[in-house]
């Protein structure tokens, strides 16, 4: 499945490749740029994560942990983003390690939203 963020030219060209796994992989310090990118276009952050590369395999080296309460959209971007990019230069990783960012645009939130009514019958 393709993300949002993959047609944004300005954050997909960023990305040091695809992941065994198809996401985008960033190093530092682009990832930070990535960030915000993705703010710019109004594409949420929600997670971050960083592996350590090895010769077959990734290795989860570190994971972000924030969550926010429920709020208008824009300030929701700013507010996740805010917290990924804090976290990104708290934990700056070397040249083995890449950073996995998930994200949610607008359109893949409301989408998500319509597969859960659809779960739940309403």
């Amino acid at each position: 499945m393709t993300n949002d963020i993959e047609a944004i030219k300005s954050i997909s060209s960023l990305s040091n490749g695809k992941t065994v796994g198809g996401e985008l992989g960033f190093t530092f310090p682009e990832v930070l740029e990535a960030i915000r990118q993705c703010t710019a276009n109004k594409v949420a952050v929600l997670g971050v994560e960083i592996f350590r590369v090895k010769a077959d395999s990734y290795e989860t080296a570190k994971m972000s942990g924030y969550e926010l309460p429920d709020q208008d959209w824009s300030e929701y971007v700013k507010a996740n983003n805010a917290l990924a990019e804090e976290f990104v230069e708290t934990n700056p990783a070397g040249d083995q390690h890449i950073y996995v960012l998930t994200t949610s645009s607008w359109r893949e939130f409301c989408k998500v939203q319509e597969v859960k009514k659809s779960w739940s019958g309403k």
